[in-house]
């Protein structure tokens, strides 16, 4: 017995381990769900069990152990837990995607002394300078640039719908992996590469964008808004301009004030002694961040930031965004960004299809105080874009890009080039034409506005027009329009046409021509909804009964001589009546006392605009301004030609205007818009400057809100409008309406002006014309922005002239608007 027992101890020894007991390993990568980038010290472990590991710099761990369970956890501060389903016994990879959590990390107080992560804090800040690249004297880089979308929150039904069933092949291509937690489904990619350069001296940036590709795009135009100056998101600011929000960064002069900051590790970054900040908003509902960033030890510069915004920022259809970006020293001196991500997680509602964003750049090739030729950087745009940018071919590609497309990348192309061929992708883009244009495509024409089919006013009764213009198919340099409308009430057909001819495209260059016999309304701003809007007819305050017949003949020529600096010539003609209420009565002659309630004008115009390097996205439909950073000014000159086609005037009219956004961290932002005005010579009042009034209920940015039709009119004033968005600034500290995410903003509009006594004594009826000679017109307003993020309604209170007859005192007018 002895002998059997001692030949089965023998033979138990000499079984390999790994048959009573197999091993599990198990590598793989700990990322956050939103960005993909790695995190660092995450501790991944077997479920039930004490066996763990920890991730290093890059995320990556290896775990193994004979005593392994089926389920293996991945947490970390800040995240929620992942556990995933593992094979016992056998090596394999598993990859974790981590959610951030609404856990806060909890308060530490520190008694003995300074918080430490203050005081490295405060190094960073003192740092700032010598660390900002914008320092450098001069600094150049290649940049590559990655835009894509994806589809998120897609219901398992919707591919059944039947206006998606002719796009189901689509969905073949949803990503099997998750982004926030999310399947997602890519739509669409662009890659640009271009050569920045930047001069501290006077400051000049200068961006050439040598190629572009964009899925199922090829237009220039576009293409600028995908370089690097209209997607640079500088940590070094003091605040971040992101979707027209200011957001305090995390290294702010004033960060102290927004911010907590806990160090809570250090470790080599690239042979470099790094530590680690961790940092959270103080107070809710702020335009702030949540995150980490690692500090170089000797230098205090950031080495590497990863932050997103919390959850709580007062900003519409953003539910999450996520910035990282890496630095890199050049010549073991100068700190450059080297890597940079921003993915945007868009949702409309909270239980609708969603959409993300995902920009990554690159940079290398850097080029530190190295004298830029003055030929590079002279002119006025800051952003070119090279003619032959769009049109380079695969190998280019492969060769220039810095890091190589997944193969999900590369399927968007063939998805979007397929999708554009479809008979119903052309159907849903004249829908979606038609909503935002008010036109509708028939072959080369289109038809439109629609929301001016039908109106009504107290002289036409209801009005019935039908208009159109041509489409870039009839032509790409000639552009037709017109319409004929009908009053049922005078039974008058009413009718426009026009041509406008480019004779060059970069910059524009362009004649035309119109011909108008309509009903108008004289004194409103250019903002205002056009006469027959049926809006308009709809949320009148008074009747319409103030309006002129005009007929007028416009010949133009207009010029741009670079982006946003151009000027327009024209020659008008035409004759004035009155309508309805509406009295011109003046004297033609004193000395017979000859009255005319007629009045013919011939004019010529020079009208200057100057908006310093505003952007355009143009398209075959047109183009649309995005603004300028700077103050946009406007000088118009009239002079009235008498005896010209029997006009009856002499006079000269000049006016100037300047108007501009100023942003006013923490406090939001200030529109303001200065002008003023002088008419010389005598001419009847609707020749002079009638006072922008708004009879409607809408809210009118560019009128005086409480003022009528008509009630004030000047041969010199001068203007100022105000209004200031505070951005939710003292709302969102109101526990109760801070959920709502209402935003507070505040206007103040006044204007002096006088009506001299030569154009007075030309006046019938002098006494039904209101002057400002008095006192100025002042009012003023207070409300409530972004109610079910799209309406806003003010509060306006007239200030002066409150004896006058048929006015409101106090007023609530609406809008529509939509902004993040």
């Amino acid at each position: 017995m002895r002998f059997l027992n001692g030949i089965f101890v023998v033979l138990f020894f000499s079984i390999p381990f790994n048959v009573l007991g197999q091993t599990t390993k198990v590598s793989g990568k700990v990322s956050d769900a939103l960005t993909n980038e790695p995190i660092p010290f995450a501790n991944v472990a077997f479920k039930g069990t004490r066996i763990g590991a920890v991730t290093d710099i890059n995320g990556n761990f290896t775990i193994e152990s004979d005593q392994a369970t089926d389920s293996l956890t991945a947490s970390f501060v800040g995240y929620r837990a992942v556990t995933l389903k593992i094979n016992k016994g056998k090596s394999q990879t598993a990859n974790f995607l981590l959610k951030t959590s609404e856990v806060e990390l909890l308060e530490v107080v520190v008694k003995a002394g300074e918080n430490p992560a203050n005081i490295l804090i405060k190094k960073v800040v003192d740092h700032k300078e010598e660390n900002d690249r914008n320092r450098l004297d001069y600094f150049s880089y290649e940049l590559y640039n990655k835009l894509e979308f994806d589809l998120t929150d897609i219901p398992p039904d919707f591919k059944e719908k039947k206006l998606v069933k002719p796009f189901a092949f689509i969905f073949d291509n949803v990503d099997s992996n998750v982004t926030n937690g999310k399947p997602f489904l890519p739509f669409f990619i662009t890659e640009t590469i271009s050569d920045v350069q930047y001069r501290k001296n006077p400051k000049t940036t200068k961006e050439r964008i040598k190629a572009s590709k964009i899925s199922g795009l090829e237009n220039e135009s576009v293409t600028q808004f995908l370089g690097d100056m209209y997607q640079n998101i500088d940590v070094y600011d003091n605040y971040m301009n992101i979707f027209g929000k200011s957001f305090v960064s995390p290294v702010s002069n004033v960060g102290l004030l927004y911010y907590k900051y806990y160090l809570t590790d250090s470790a080599f970054f690239d042979n470099q002694w790094c530590y680690k900040l961790k940092f959270k908003p103080r107070r809710k509902q702020e335009l702030t961040f949540t995150g980490e960033c690692w500090i170089h030890d000797t230098t205090f510069a950031i080495r590497k930031i990863d932050m997103r915004v919390v959850d709580d920022a007062n900003i519409n259809f953003v539910e999450d965004l996520a910035v990282v970006k890496e630095y890199k020293r050049i010549n073991n001196e100068h700190w450059m960004l080297s890597k940079e991500m921003l993915v945007v997680d868009f949702a409309a509602r909270k239980d609708g299809m969603g959409l993300i964003g995902r920009r990554s750049a690159s940079y290398k090739d850097f080029s530190i105080n190295v004298p830029i030729s003055e030929d590079v950087l002279s002119g006025p745009e800051n952003i070119t874009v090279d003619e032959n940018s769009t049109g380079k071919d695969e190998s280019f590609w492969a060769e220039a890009r810095h890091d190589s497309l997944s193969e999900r990348e590369k399927k968007i192309y063939a998805m979007v080039d397929t999708i554009k061929t479809l008979p119903a992708f052309k159907t849903y883009v004249d829908i979606i034409t038609l909503f935002f244009t008010g036109h509708y495509e028939i072959g080369k024409f289109e038809l439109g506005p629609y929301y001016t089919l039908l109106s009504f006013n107290e002289v036409e009764g209801a009005r019935f027009r039908l208009g159109g213009r041509t489409g870039p198919k009839f032509s790409q340099r000639l552009r037709l329009e017109g319409y004929a409308a009908y009053g049922s009430k005078d039974e008058e057909f009413k009718y426009m046409g026009g041509f406008r001819y480019f004779l060059q495209t970069k910059p524009r260059m362009a004649i035309g021509a119109r011909y108008k016999n309509d009903v108008v309304q004289l004194g409103q701003s250019e903002n205002a909804f056009q006469d027959d809007n049926i809006l308009s007819s709809l949320f009148r305050r008074n009747p319409a009964d103030k309006l002129t017949q005009q007929e007028t003949y416009r010949f133009f020529y207009e010029q741009e001589f670079y982006s946003g600096f151009s000027y327009r010539l024209s020659m008008d003609h035409g004759t004035l009546r009155p309508l309805g209420s509406l009295d011109y009565s003046y004297y033609s002659d004193f000395e017979s006392n000859q009255v005319r309630n007629v009045i013919n004008m011939s004019e010529a115009s020079l009208v200057l605009r100057f908006a310093y390097r505003e952007k355009f996205v143009e398209g075959e439909k047109g183009r649309i301004s995005l603004g300028s950073e700077y103050p946009v000014a406007r000088v118009v000159y009239t002079s009235g030609l008498k005896g010209v086609l029997e006009s009856d005037f002499s006079y000269q009219k000049l006016t100037a205007k300047v108007d501009d956004n100023i942003p006013l961290p923490p406090f939001g932002y200030t529109y303001y818009a200065i002008e003023a005005g002088k008419v010389w010579g005598n001419i009847p009042y609707p020749l002079l400057h009638v006072h922008q009034g708004n009879e409607s209920y809408f809210y009118d940015y560019a009128s005086f809100n409480m003022m009528n039709y008509y009630e004030f009119v000047s041969d010199q004033y001068a203007s100022l409008f105000v209004v200031h968005h505070f951005d939710g600034f003292f709302l969102d500290k109101i526990p109760l309406l801070r959920k709502l995410k209402w935003r507070e903003v505040a206007s103040l509009r006044a204007v002096y002006g006088g009506l001299s006594e030569s154009n007075r004594k030309l006046l019938v009826k002098p006494d039904e014309i209101g002057s400002l000679s008095a006192k100025p017109y002042v009012e003023t307003g207070f409300g409530v922005e972004n109610i079910f993020k799209i309406l806003r309604f003010d509060f306006m209170y007239r200030l002066s002239y409150l004896d006058n007859p048929d006015i409101a005192k106090f007023g609530i007018r609406g809008s529509l608007q939509i902004t993040f």
